[in-house]
């Protein structure tokens, strides 16, 4: 995993934009080591040759288009983090708030490079049901097909996941794609793009 990237996605993740002040670069670093002491990354993913039948509808079939296949993925970093975040919400919020952004940047890298590990290059971003006009409630087709409930993940009645930093999506097989900004479920309200900036995900750098 690249080090450098996972701070500048955890600065994101802080709502910095433009060059980091040196104390949030000091207080990113100590959160960073702990989020990776505290992570217990685990994944669980199954590819298609064909596409399920919840998948033939819009976005999806856009975001796929020119595919050979697709995977469907989840992962989780555990509850351990999560639990150290909610303790230090009453004990220090500053170092709670940067914990809990590195943990969010942490399982999205973690992710690309199990992605990247099992699938190469020749693959589209991920993209998670809520992105780019799609429904959260879709994630309960992704419990369906891959049952993450092995690796200690929970569907929630609100279509989100426990523990917080958990993710579920679709990868497509056979076509290099890169992030872009219409396909983000914050386009509405991004002030990287309000700024005339991008996110870490797509071509903004400190």
């Amino acid at each position: 995993m690249n080090c450098s990237e996972w701070r500048r996605a955890a600065c994101a993740y802080l709502g910095c934009r433009g060059e980091p002040s040196a104390d949030l670069l000091a207080r990113v670093d100590a959160c960073l080591d702990e989020a990776y002491s505290l992570a217990h990354f685990a994944y669980i993913g199954k590819t298609y040759t064909a596409l399920p039948a919840w998948l033939h509808k819009q976005p999806y079939l856009g975001f796929l288009a020119g595919c050979t296949g697709c995977v469907l993925e989840a992962m989780t970093l555990g509850s351990e983090v999560e639990r150290r975040v909610r303790a230090l919400m009453t004990t220090d919020p500053a170092r709670a708030v940067v914990l809990d952004a590195c943990a969010s940047a942490l399982v999205e890298l973690l992710g690309d490079d199990r992605e990247r590990e099992l699938f190469g290059e020749e693959r589209t971003p991920r993209f998670c049901p809520g992105y780019g006009g799609s429904d959260v409630a879709d994630n309960a087709w992704l419990f369906r097909e891959l049952s993450p409930e092995r690796i200690g993940m929970q569907l929630l009645p609100s279509g989100m996941m426990a523990p917080q930093k958990s993710m579920a999506g679709i990868v497509g097989l056979g076509k290099r794609g890169q992030r872009a900004c219409g396909a983000c479920m914050l386009r509405p309200t991004c002030n990287f793009l309000k700024e005339g900036t991008r996110c870490f995900r797509s071509e903004n750098n400190f």
